[in-house]
């Protein structure tokens, strides 16, 4: 059952139109301001979730469908992005989206024609909130653990980008990207290939040279930091 009319406030916030009730968040999340909800007309319950000390900064803006669900791991930033989703959006832990960056589950540019948009027109004046469903079949789109995308980037429907690659700035994603990949340019193209230095191998050599005894027998080791999180 949907709850997006049980709004909460945030309280440094400027603009009192609150979070939609069906908004989760974990411990630590940080949102900026309930603006970037304006358009988060998602009816899914929840309809976003937002992980662990994860963050929405710089007018990120949440654009979802009464059928839209979006999922955002632990310990992301989400920096100035627009997420559209009408089905399906996935963007996992670890991961930084840049200013300006558009990841959507639609073809915002899909072919229609007159007779097609003049029907989308006419469904969004009927709509008590006025939404637009753009042309196409939504397709899920997923961007998995320790993505980064830069800014102006665009990463389309039914795109998985895969775990540890990098999205280079103003690059336009049609196509799946291989783990470990760096992709620039419109259309996306592969430049490199990064080591995947994110394994669970790599975490317990880090924390092996980390977590260390001392010349006093004593173990170096900050009580904020917890193996299973890095």
């Amino acid at each position: 059952m949907a709850r997006r009319d049980d709004r909460w406030s945030l309280d440094h916030d400027w603009y009192p139109g609150g979070v939609p009730g069906n908004v989760e968040v974990g411990p630590d999340v940080f949102l900026d301001s309930a603006y970037g909800f304006t358009a988060f007309l998602s009816d899914r319950d929840p309809g976003l979730t937002i992980g662990e000390a994860s963050g929405a900064y710089d007018r990120a803006t949440f654009v979802v469908g009464p059928q839209g669900r979006v999922s955002i791991g632990g310990y992301t930033v989400v920096n100035g992005t627009y997420v559209v989703c009408e089905r399906r959006v996935t963007i996992g832990a670890h991961g930084l989206l840049s200013w300006g960056t558009v990841i959507t589950d639609v073809a915002l540019d899909a072919p229609a024609s007159l007779a097609e948009r003049r029907a989308a027109l006419a469904a969004a004046a009927q709509h008590p909130e006025r939404h637009l469903v753009p042309p196409g079949e939504p397709r899920p789109t997923v961007l998995e653990d320790n993505v980064w995308v830069g800014f102006g980037s665009v990463v389309g429907p039914g795109v998985t980008v895969g775990r540890g690659a990098i999205v280079g700035s103003k690059t336009v994603v049609r196509d799946d990207v291989p783990a470990y990949a760096v992709v620039v340019g419109d259309p996306a193209r592969v430049v490199r290939a990064l080591d995947p230095t994110d394994t669970a191998e790599a975490r317990r050599a880090a924390f092996a040279e980390y977590v260390r005894p001392t010349a006093h027998g004593n173990v170096r080791q900050s009580g904020a930091d917890r193996p299973q999180d890095r």
